[in-house]
């Protein structure tokens, strides 16, 4: 979801499936991803169906929801939610829903279920909205006809202007200053983020509250350059005592939300994508400029920051729109990732 400037219409939370077609993905021996070319149908169940219209351009977007549940060693060996995240450009009205028959494939694990009925919207070529459809129900009384006809009325009689924030139903809020992170969730190397550390640091003179924000994750394996990964893992063992990967950044709130920022010293993606490994924008000299603050998740407390490359490089805006999003909201009580608030320099204490 090339990310959002969003003015947010929440559609219903009712759960339906979604299905995109794509290119098939494939990861090198070395860890490289790479596009094949060959296009398939993916199928998605338990979704949820958000609509959002950006600012710069009026565009309509879908974003689609899911989230499974798995057991977490890391986490105590609890249950924890992992959110999933896609946006798309709606292109054009779309017609009607209609019923027809289909066989779902379900990709992890790999199964089919059908065939049998569905109603299904069809947004375009690439995306539709759908579910099975119920012996002796009518489409119109399903959630898949209200869809359409919401985001139909939406194209039609447009119900906002664009905003930067995310509306999105969780289950707790929290009015602290906390970040939510979105990363490529193709990421088979196991580079996901384990800790997120919020330090508050002094408000200044000009009322510039800054939030040293360290993130932990559970490796950082190479991609451009996969078959140096062993060497560079050993160096790393040696000279940082650990095989996680810390990075940083700090958060910039003053009064206005217009005028926070981030600063990404020596962790800068730019425009580098996901298979981009020894990226490191924004050098401390000169000093690491600010960059303003696109997205927000609900409110203005929290800023979305999103982890563009293999080794961590972050950004205010998305690098891999095409790619599924692990969507990390720290605060929730399921969340897979630890909420703290360690310094980085306390963080690097652990491990010597």
């Amino acid at each position: 979801m090339s990310a959002m400037s969003l003015a947010n219409r929440r559609l219903r939370s009712d759960m339906v499936w979604f299905s995109n077609r794509e290119e098939r993905r494939k990861v090198g021996f070395f860890g490289k991803f790479s596009w094949t070319g060959v296009k398939e149908i993916w199928d998605w169940d338990s979704c949820t169906i958000g609509l959002a219209r950006t600012a710069e351009d009026e565009r309509l977007k879908v974003v689609v929801r899911s989230s499974t549940t798995k057991i977490s060693r890391y986490m105590g060996r609890r249950p924890v939610g992992i959110r999933y995240m896609l946006g798309f450009d709606v292109k054009g009205k779309p017609l009607e829903p209609r019923t027809e028959a289909y066989t779902a494939r379900k990709n992890i694990p790999k199964q089919k279920e059908g065939p049998k009925n569905r109603w299904v919207l069809q947004l375009d070529d690439d995306h539709w909205i759908w579910e099975w459809a119920l012996d002796g129900a009518d489409i119109t009384s399903s959630t898949t006809y209200k869809l359409y006809q919401e985001i139909r009325n939406e194209i039609e009689h447009p119900s906002k202007e664009g905003t930067n924030i995310f509306d999105v139903d969780v289950d707790r809020q929290d009015e602290r200053l906390i970040p939510v992170v979105y990363q490529p969730s193709i990421d088979s190397l196991k580079n996901f983020v384990r800790e997120i550390h919020c330090a508050k640091g002094p408000t200044g003179r000009d009322g510039c509250l800054e939030v040293d924000v360290t993130l932990i994750f559970n490796d950082e394996r190479l991609r451009k350059h996969g078959f140096l990964n062993t060497l560079y893992e050993a160096v790393r063992i040696v000279l940082y005592r650990r095989k996680l990967d810390v990075e940083s950044f700090k958060i910039l709130a003053r009064e206005s939300p217009v005028d926070n920022g981030f600063i990404f010293e020596a962790i800068y993606s730019d425009q580098h994508e996901m298979n981009d490994d020894s990226i490191h924008g924004d050098k401390p000299l000169p000093p690491a400029p600010e960059h303003p603050t696109k997205y927000y998740f609900m409110n203005n407390k929290h800023p979305i920051v999103f982890v563009n490359t293999s080794n961590h490089a972050m950004a205010e805006h998305d690098t891999n729109d095409r790619l599924w999003k692990w969507e990390y909201v720290p605060w929730l009580e399921d969340s897979p990732v630890k909420l703290g608030e360690e310094t980085r320099q306390q963080i690097e204490a652990r491990f010597k």
